[in-house]
């Protein structure tokens, strides 16, 4: 039983390190064009590992990991992201500093910084001086409302990903057709996410 036992934890350890070896990192830079009506390139990373399906871990793919990386230059700065939020916007403020915004549901960002219900529920990233630690207020500030998505959503298989999108080429993602994706499309003001909206009931 014992050695039973053992040899379930080694082929286990086993599989979970076979599986963590085979990843794949991919780069792409995109065209985005921001809120200020200037036109800036952002370089994007994201590594992909074999992993389950939802519902079916037999089922195993490669599929983006959570943490994706960003990386973009404003007014000769550098600025680098990484982390799980699922970025939509980036955006310059009225008194010229960068922000990333984000689905504060996606990937469970919320629940892993104990992000509270905020109407809209999205969270706004803002930097510090060196451009890459970033924090963020309790709800997105009123300028951001209704700003359009200009980054890549749609992040599919990484044999398929392009090293370039043009702006026009991401204005082809399937969200933009689809009458419920309207929180993805832009910033939606009235959007409060599904887990807000059973705390209200």
């Amino acid at each position: 039983m014992k050695v039973l036992k053992r040899f379930s934890i080694i082929l286990a350890f086993g599989a979970s390190v076979l599986l963590s070896a085979c990843s794949k990192t991919v780069q792409w830079e995109e065209e985005v064009l921001l809120n200020t009506g200037q036109t800036i390139w952002v370089k994007r990373t994201v590594v992909y590992s074999r992993q389950g399906g939802a519902g079916n871990p037999l089922d195993t793919a490669y599929r983006p990991e959570k943490d994706q990386a960003l990386e973009f230059t404003w007014k000769g700065k550098t600025f680098h992201y990484k982390g799980e939020a699922r970025i939509m916007v980036l955006a310059v403020s009225p008194h010229g500093q960068p922000s990333l915004i984000a689905p504060a549901e996606a990937n469970s960002w919320n629940w892993r910084h104990k992000y509270l219900c905020t109407a809209p529920f999205y969270v706004q990233l803002v930097p510090d001086e060196n451009g890459k630690n970033w924090t963020w207020p309790t709800s997105i500030e009123p300028w951001l409302y209704n700003l359009p998505t200009n980054l890549l959503l749609d992040i599919g298989d990484p044999n398929k990903m392009e090293t370039k999108y043009l702006q026009a080429e991401k204005m082809k993602q399937p969200f933009w057709t689809d009458p419920q994706s309207q929180y993805m499309q832009k910033i939606d003001p009235a959007f409060n996410g599904d887990l807000c909206k059973k705390k209200e009931k």
